[in-house]
């Protein structure tokens, strides 16, 4: 491997893991907030640390399953890298937002299979579209509010609230399989570009 693949590597893992402590620090951020309404706002800028930094976030690059912009074995890199940064999070803040996230991961591991995946549809399509490289900024401030608060499912920040309340079940493979459904097939503002 030459340097400047080595170099490129590096920048590839580190975008990954900081885009999944982006993520929980947008769940951090949902946790403390007074009531769902704000804490889904305030949920919004870890979306948009993403998008302003240019950091790899799985859920936000599973539209390009269509354009081979990436090879396949990105993605599971990607979604290692994410579940990474969000777990480094979750070790740090979990004394202080356990208890909060016990009642989300208690619901989300319970649900059954199924269901998490149609929610884990919901939430990749709105990712899909708040993600999209031609989607003005503000276009987070909606998607983001919009799939929290119709309890859609998002692969990072379940794992995130699973971890620190330390609560989780197979609807999280669920989770992740319908993120990709909604994202790369379902609502993916690529077809149009095709």
């Amino acid at each position: 491997m030459t340097k400047r693949n080595f170099d490129k590597e590096i920048l590839g893992i580190s975008k990954t893991t900081f885009a999944g402590i982006a993520i929980a620090l947008g769940c951090c951020l949902y946790l403390f907030a007074p009531n769902n309404i704000i804490g889904a706002v305030l949920f919004s800028c870890g979306l948009l640390c993403v998008r302003i930094y240019k950091l790899t976030l799985f859920t936000g690059k599973v539209q390009f399953l269509i354009t081979s912009k990436y090879p396949w074995y990105d993605y599971p890199l990607m979604l290692l890298g994410n579940l990474l940064g969000a777990s480094l999070i979750a070790v740090i803040t979990m004394t202080m937002t356990g208890d909060l996230a016990a009642p989300i991961a208690a619901a989300k591991a319970a649900q059954p299979f199924g269901d998490a995946f149609i929610k884990g549809i919901g939430c990749g399509m709105l990712m899909s579209l708040a993600t999209y490289e031609n989607s003005p900024l503000w276009i987070c401030l909606l998607c983001v509010p919009a799939f929290i608060l119709a309890g859609f499912n998002h692969c990072i920040a379940d794992w995130y609230y699973a971890l620190v309340a330390e609560k989780i079940g197979i609807s999280f493979l669920a989770t992740i399989l319908g993120n990709i459904v909604g994202g790369a097939i379902l609502l993916n503002p690529h077809w149009t570009n095709t």
